[in-house]
């Protein structure tokens, strides 16, 4: 058997609300997230006497506090002169407009995650919570998980000040000039439908958002907006611009510490993937609903917001498979299963 890839870290681990420079001009923070996954990390850029600033955090008291401490501390007296959103999930622009408004700030987003994050920052419809509440219920959820779901209502909104009303778009490509290097942005889907990663060739960084992670793989969901959606598709299919990347790239993830490595930590997320849908082939020998699929991929009890999470991954699963004509879908009692084709 072979020897699995190694990845490098160069950089010690950092403690919540502490920053650091990974490499001249680029410093690291790391802001507290109140779940098992207890971390974000945010970047600074240097841009002459002012700073970039790529993703900021949830919406949460003490996320300002920190930011207004680092603002005010080693960064006093710089300007910030652009807040990039690398995609729409709350703990990454929770508090884009915060920032922007406090500091005076244009904001820089793709385009289809600016939507994303608009409309689900201010949609308060039944509508919403009508659909829900019918996509949860076909995977499989029994009425207290569904009246759980009602109460906590549109969770994405409670966790953000909707984005700013007017963006500047980043595209596939597009060149960002910040600190004397040029950035390219890279376009990733899977995890969210247009997320923006930015890779200098000098000195050889990337910030991957959270497309790539050194030591688990991102949650590749489908979600009631898009029920019949194949995000796995899109995110198996998405490591082509970052192959043609040098190995020895610098990779500065928003959860985990940065490594190198990274063609072997592709290879290993798509092995990861591999085994994962045989499992699922596996276990749907007889019909499966999705939240019977939740105990074949998952080895740990799940909280409310874990199996939401959990149940909409697990979909992407079947789905996948669903579309390559290796399971198919029937709908008992309203209740979507799945059975291995052949």
């Amino acid at each position: 058997m072979s020897r699995p890839p190694v990845l490098e870290f160069p950089i010690p681990v950092l403690r919540t609300g502490e920053v650091c420079e990974v490499v001249p001009g680029v410093h690291w923070l790391r802001m507290r997230l109140p779940y098992r996954l207890n971390h974000v990390n945010l970047w600074l850029i240097e841009d002459g006497d002012d700073l970039t600033v790529v993703d900021v955090g949830m919406n949460l008291p003490e996320s300002r506090e920190t930011w207004q401490a680092v603002l005010s501390g080693q960064f006093a007296f710089r300007r910030i002169r652009r807040v990039i959103g690398t995609h729409y999930h709350s703990d990454h622009i929770g508090l884009a407009a915060w920032m922007c408004e406090t500091y005076d700030a244009p904001f820089y987003a793709s385009h289809i995650e600016w939507c994303m994050a608009r409309s689900l920052g201010i949609d308060g419809t039944q509508s919403l919570l009508d659909a829900q509440r019918d996509f949860y219920a076909r995977l499989g959820y029994d009425a207290a998980q569904l009246a759980r779901l009602d109460a906590v209502g549109n969770a994405y909104a409670a966790k953000v000040i909707p984005v700013p009303p007017v963006m500047h778009r980043l595209r596939r490509d597009d060149e960002l000039t910040i600190g004397g290097r040029t950035w390219r942005v890279i376009a990733a889907a899977g995890h969210s439908p247009e997320m923006i990663c930015l890779f200098a060739a000098d000195p050889g960084i990337l910030i991957a958002g959270d497309h790539l992670l050194p030591s688990i793989t991102p949650n590749v969901s489908i979600y009631p907006a898009e029920p019949e959606g194949d995000p796995l598709g899109d995110y198996l299919g998405s490591f082509a611009p970052f192959r043609d990347l040098p190995e020895d790239t610098l990779v500065l993830p928003s959860h985990g510490r940065p490594f190198r490595g990274l063609h072997a930590r592709i290879r290993q997320i798509e092995e990861h993937h591999a085994d994962r849908l045989e499992k699922v082939v596996a276990a749907c020998a007889e019909p499966k609903s999705i939240v019977e699929m939740l105990g074949v991929l998952f080895d740990t009890e799940l909280n409310d917001h874990e199996r939401v999470i959990a149940s909409g991954e697990a979909l992407a699963h079947v789905r996948y498979l669903q579309y390559r004509d290796r399971l198919a879908e029937s709908r008992v009692d309203g209740v979507l299963r799945f059975r291995a084709v052949g």
